[in-house]
C-alpha cells in the first residue's frame, strides 16, 4: 500500500504548491467563470473567478499515478474515462468562455461524446481477464448476465455520474468535497481487497492500481479544496466536475 500512500501525498503537494501560480495564470488569461441569468443573485459576485481548475486535479493526480502504477488494464480504462470526460468538460469550459456566456457544448453533443468515451472504455474492459457482462447484486446474491445491453448500462452509469458530479459543482467546496467521499470509498474497496486477496504480479494488482489511481485524485482534490473552500479562489468548471463523475 506504499504507492498509495505516495500517489496520495506526492498529487496533494503538488497541487498545493502549484495552485497560486496556476490560478494567476488563469487569471491573466481572463479565464473566469461565467454565471447563468437564471442562477441565484448570490452567484453573480462569483463571475469572472478563475475556473478550468479541475486541470489542476487531474495534472496533479495522473503524474503521480503514472510513475506508482502497474499499467493494469482495470486502472487504465478508469483513468481513460476520467481523462476523456475531463476533454469534454475543458471543451464545455472553453466554449463558455469563448462565447461569453454559461451555454457552452450543446448538451446532445456531450451526450454523443460520453458516448464515445463509453466505447473506448468498453474495448479497454473487454482486454482484461475479468471483464464479463453479467452484474452482481449485493444482499440479493442475483448475478445477472445483460449480454449486449451491458454496453448501454456502462454508458448509463458513465454519463448519470459525469451529470450527477456537474450538477453538484455550484457551491465553494460542494462538488470537490462530495467527489472526495466517492473516491474515499473507491479506496477502501480496492485497498481492502488488495488486502485480503493481492498476489503481486497476477490480475489481482489491478486492485493496487484502482487503490493508487484513487489516492491520486483524493490527494490533488485535497490540494484544489485549498483554493476552491469558501471564499473560492478558482473553480473546477466541467473540466474538474466531469473528471471525478467519471472517476
Amino acid at each position: 500500500m506504499v504507492p498509495v500512500l505516495i500517489a496520495g501525498l506526492l498529487a496533494m503537494v503538488a497541487a498545493v504548491v502549484i495552485g497560486p501560480k496556476f490560478i494567476e495564470t488563469l487569471r491573466a488569461r481572463n479565464l473566469g467563470q461565467q454565471i447563468r441569468a437564471e442562477g441565484p443573485a448570490a452567484h453573480v459576485v462569483k463571475q469572472g473567478t478563475p475556473t478550468m481548475g479541475g486541470l489542476l486535479i487531474v495534472g496533479t493526480a495522473v503524474l503521480p499515478f503514472l510513475v506508482l502504477s502497474q499499467y493494469t488494464a482495470e486502472a487504465l480504462t478508469v483513468l481513460f474515462i476520467t481523462l476523456g470526460c475531463a476533454a469534454i468538460g475543458f471543451t464545455d469550459d472553453y466554449l463558455k468562455l469563448r462565447q461569453g456566456h454559461s451555454l457552452g457544448l450543446p448538451g446532445r453533443w456531450k451526450m454523443v461524446l460520453l458516448g464515445a468515451v463509453t466505447v473506448g472504455a468498453a474495448t479497454l474492459l473487454q482486454e482484461t481477464q475479468s471483464f464479463t457482462t453479467s452484474i452482481y447484486v449485493p444482499l440479493a446474491g442475483w448475478n445477472i448476465d445483460l449480454g449486449p445491453f451491458f454496453y448501454v448500462f456502462l454508458f448509463l452509469v458513465i454519463a448519470g455520474t459525469v451529470n450527477g458530479a456537474n450538477l453538484t459543482d455550484g457551491i465553494d467546496g460542494l462538488a470537490a468535497g462530495t467527489a472526495m467521499i466517492m473516491l474515499l470509498t473507491f479506496l477502501a474497496i480496492a485497498g481492502i481487497s488488495w488486502l485480503r486477496s493481492g498476489t503481486p504480479g497476477d490480475r489481482s494488482e489491478a486492485y493496487l492500481d484502482l487503490a493508487t489511481l484513487a489516492a491520486a485524485l483524493i490527494g490533488g482534490t485535497i490540494g484544489f479544496l485549498w483554493y476552491n473552500a469558501h471564499p473560492a479562489e478558482v473553480f473546477m468548471g466541467d473540466t474538474g466536475s466531469m473528471a471525478l463523475g467519471g472517476a
